[in-house]
């Protein structure tokens, strides 16, 4: 028998290959047969995640508890000391420099992260803007939000804080960070199915 391991899609590019090792480890670690696919956006992802075919996930906030809730999921591990933290992030044009700089009708692109989504709009408050009075562009990937940034297609992006750090030097000195959360009690998190056979790997886990 396999088991089918995915990890959320908002992870950088150059983790690809670390998410494969670790694969390797664990399928040594347990002796079982577990297969990790790698999906371009969430719906994709979700997708999967609803018609039952996820065993294991390295999960968003969102979604683990989506899936504890919905699908008995059990949490394993997570990154000691690491919380998920979201900043927003203009264009070099854009002449805002700080966040009461922005104005209503702004045009956000997003991620499909409802947690990121969530710290966005929480940043936003000193601006007193809100979701009615501004507009949301999803895209698949934050690659796709800093692109459309450049484009100057939208006026701002929401952006989970380790995906920004993970945009190429070329691409991150096109953007202009205006603000970034500190809320040090989100995280994304390992988490397990009923059916496969695997213990919790850190006192971490949560």
């Amino acid at each position: 028998m396999s088991y089918f391991f995915t990890v959320s899609p908002d992870f950088t590019p150059d983790k690809i290959s670390g998410w494969y090792i670790f694969n390797t480890w664990l399928q040594r670690a347990i002796d079982e047969n577990i297969h990790l696919e790698l999906f371009d956006g969430f719906d994709s992802q979700r997708k999967v995640i609803h018609k039952g075919g996820v065993d294991l996930i390295f999960a968003n906030p969102f979604d683990a508890a989506a899936l504890i809730r919905e699908k008995g999921f059990r949490a394993v591990a997570r990154p000691k000391g690491k919380s998920d933290e979201a900043l927003i992030a203009v264009g070099n044009d854009n002449p805002a420099q700080r966040i009461e700089d922005l104005t209503p009708d702004l045009r956000i692109a997003s991620a499909d992260d409802p947690d990121v989504h969530l710290m966005g709009f929480i940043m936003l408050e000193p601006a007193e803007l809100d979701a009615t009075n501004t507009t949301r562009t999803l895209c698949d990937t934050y690659p796709l939000v800093a692109k459309r940034l450049i484009r100057g297609e939208v006026d701002a992006g929401f952006f989970l804080a380790d995906a920004f750090e993970g945009l190429s030097g070329i691409t991150r000195k096109r953007l202009r960070p205006l603000v970034r959360s500190q809320i040090h009690v989100i995280y994304h998190a390992l988490r397990s199915g009923q059916g496969l056979p695997i213990v919790a790997m850190t006192s971490s886990a949560a």
